[in-house]
């Protein structure tokens, strides 16, 4: 046996199959587990050369027990994970990973416990969901007297935290004896029988803000298959989250919009793909039915189709009487608002308005006037409707002639 193979054997002769103590350095936990992971497909496999230097100082040894440890994904687990990815925005509500999906990920990969949380940068829980069945397994621990030994003894977090992003087993650190050791295992996993953990962790920013996926068993430990299948998974579960927060934003945005007042100026219009209207404000509406009153209801007027046909880059605009219509495009949305060419003010608005372009407040030119507080912020209110406008400022600039018309 050549000196290079003899320096891979313990003490009793056997292959070093994985780290036996916790003990040893971090960044030997990194090179004695880069044989296990990141070599299951070729996209891991600049980390690996980071970690372990080029393949060319590689020995025959070396390569020999990287190739054997690469798990190989079975047709029917394959066609399982496909399945799961395509149903998968069908599970959950608000948040894509409640409802069936944990439930289906623990099928696929066989848990105890399954569950998805996200910590801050302190290892604070801030969001915690668990599979149906699971719930309330670690509720009864003292999360603020166990969480400086589970930061600071789970090798699985202290690797994330160096930015590795894969899946990672507790046993790929930690043999049974050794875990059993450990103040972690004897407050947090020994009292639920967690033999072992498999977690991976979404590749969503911030990096201080982790997103993890957290399976438990009780019995055996996770297999490199069991990896494999999660390692698949990460891309599909960072664009389900972030497409998911995208429903969520725009649900907030089109509820904001059907809540505006059908009397305000300004509206909305969301295209489809090919330009049809899915969706206006309660405005939009209005102001359509006042400029193109012929058009038919639920779809955009002649002329607005024409001019989106256009490619214009000048907003459309449309007149009628004192009133005038602008129409401007960005993106996939219509931007409508209104306004008058010409100003009629009564003789009280105009006197209330010169105060405020004076810099008087509402008390203060109830008391020049002899009228109440009420009564000015009435009066303003009229102003700003017939002049388009929405805060003081704009009202005073507008009436001294200071912006367009």
């Amino acid at each position: 046996m050549n000196q290079a193979n003899h320096a891979r054997l313990d003490d009793q002769g056997s292959p070093v199959r994985r780290l036996e103590s916790i003990d040893v350095s971090f960044d030997t936990c990194l090179h004695s587990r880069v044989a296990m992971r990141d070599v299951c497909f070729s996209e891991f496999m600049a980390p690996l050369f980071a970690i372990v230097g080029p393949a060319a100082r590689w020995s025959p040894f070396v390569i020999r027990r990287i190739f054997c440890c690469v798990a190989a994904l079975a047709r029917g687990d394959a066609e399982r994970l496909l399945r799961l990815v395509a149903e998968a925005e069908g599970f959950g509500g608000d948040h894509p990973f409640t409802g069936g999906f944990l439930a289906q990920l623990g099928r696929l990969v066989p848990a105890d416990w399954v569950g998805y949380s996200e910590y801050d940068d302190r290892e604070q829980l801030c969001f915690n969901l668990e599979r149906p069945g699971d719930e309330g397994r670690y509720s009864d621990f003292d999360w603020e007297a166990v969480r400086p030994f589970w930061k600071d003894e789970n090798p699985v977090f202290l690797c994330f935290r160096q930015g590795n992003l894969g899946a990672l087993k507790l046993s790929d650190f930690l043999g049974r004896r050794d875990l059993h050791g450990t103040r972690m295992y004897r407050l947090v996993l020994q009292p639920c029988g967690v033999e072992d953990m498999l977690c991976v962790r979404i590749r969503i920013p911030p990096p201080w803000y982790s997103k993890l996926f957290i399976l438990d068993r009780t019995g055996r430990d996770f297999s490199e298959r069991d990896r494999l299948v999660l390692d698949l998974l990460q891309p599909h579960l960072g664009r389900l989250w972030q497409a998911a927060t995208t429903r969520r934003r725009l649900a907030a945005a089109l509820a904001g919009l059907e809540q505006a007042a059908e009397s305000d100026r300004r509206g909305v219009i969301l295209l489809d793909s090919v330009g049809k209207p899915e969706f206006a404000s309660p405005p939009a509406r209005r102001l359509l039915g006042d400029f193109f009153p012929d058009a038919a209801r639920g779809r955009l007027p002649g002329a607005l189709v024409k001019w989106l046909q256009s490619g214009s880059q000048r907003p459309l605009t449309r007149t009628r009487g004192d009133r005038r219509l602008t129409v401007e495009r960005g993106g996939d949305a219509l931007l409508l608002g209104e306004r008058q060419d010409t100003v009629s003010l009564t003789a009280r608005e105009r006197e209330v308005l010169s105060w405020v372009a004076r810099g008087k407040t509402n008390p203060e030119i109830a008391q020049i006037l002899w009228v109440a507080p009420s009564t000015v912020r009435k009066h303003l209110e009229n102003v700003y409707a017939k002049l388009g406008v929405g805060t003081r400022t704009e009202a005073a600039t507008r009436f001294l002639g200071l912006i367009e018309r």
